[in-house]
């Protein structure tokens, strides 16, 4: 299996009146074959505060057309609540080689 990322776009659960919203791309594999798995991170804002989040990816798993992989965890900690998210990465992968990504979108 060729080095790749996954994008992903979901929202996370409501808390304190509020959903936010996580979108962003995973970053290169670690591992090799059907036992790899993708760093992701990022913030999410919405009304004037802002929530960091990190983790890991979990092991592929297979569909139709390729695989996904499962992103889930919690926001940190900001304005006295937090957020948690359960959700998949698309399907669709981008393919990195020589330092260049290909069919990359954002």
């Amino acid at each position: 299996m060729h080095s790749h990322i996954h994008k992903y776009k979901f929202e996370c659960n409501t808390s304190n009146g509020h959903i936010h919203r996580m979108y962003g791309i995973s970053d290169n594999m670690i591992g090799i074959e059907s036992f790899h798995i993708h760093t992701f991170f990022g913030v999410s804002s919405y009304n004037g505060h802002s929530h960091y989040y990190t983790g890991y990816t979990g092991l592929p798993i297979k569909t139709e057309n390729g695989h996904i992989h499962k992103i889930e965890g919690e926001l940190e900690i900001s304005s006295d609540h937090t957020h948690t998210y359960k959700n998949y990465t698309d399907e669709e992968i981008e393919y990195i080689g020589t330092k260049r990504l290909y069919k990359l979108h954002v």
